[in-house]
């Protein structure tokens, strides 16, 4: 069996979708694009680009890592821990959605990364290196 068979079976997901596209489709199905946007960009509700295993800073000054308890947390209980600069409005979708369409919509947030971001940089030779590097002739071939 397939690594995406295997998700598609384990997400319940009968039309045979990536579970990220199925999580997309109930994510507008369900609402969430009127405060998220449509491609999780924020508005009324945070933003969901780049979510996935950030730190969040909550009202009241803690913070947590936005891993798949505090994402299903947020779905089910989502005055639990609001994002700074946020109101508790969303509505609780706890008995709404199955544990299946939870983790379709995990993996739809999950799919949602930052376009465009640096890729990390690579590490600088110290100078003593390049200074050994160019001290050493290179070998005589005759």
């Amino acid at each position: 069996m397939q690594p995406t068979d295997f998700d598609n079976w384990l997400s319940g997901n009968a039309s045979q979708q990536s579970p990220a596209v199925a999580g997309q489709q109930l994510f507008q199905s369900l609402g969430c694009v009127s405060c998220h946007g449509a491609n999780g960009e924020g508005g009324r509700g945070p933003a969901l680009v780049g979510l996935f295993g950030s730190k969040v800073s909550l009202n009241g000054g803690q913070t947590v890592t936005a891993d798949e308890a505090y994402i299903r947390e947020s779905i089910e209980n989502p005055s639990a821990k609001v994002v700074l600069g946020f109101n508790p409005i969303m509505p609780t979708f706890q008995g709404q959605v199955t544990p299946e369409q939870l983790i379709q919509i995990m993996s739809f947030i999950k799919s949602l990364q930052v376009s465009g971001a640096p890729a990390p940089a690579a590490p600088m030779p110290t100078p003593r290196a390049e200074a050994t590097k160019t001290a050493t002739p290179p070998p005589n071939r005759q």
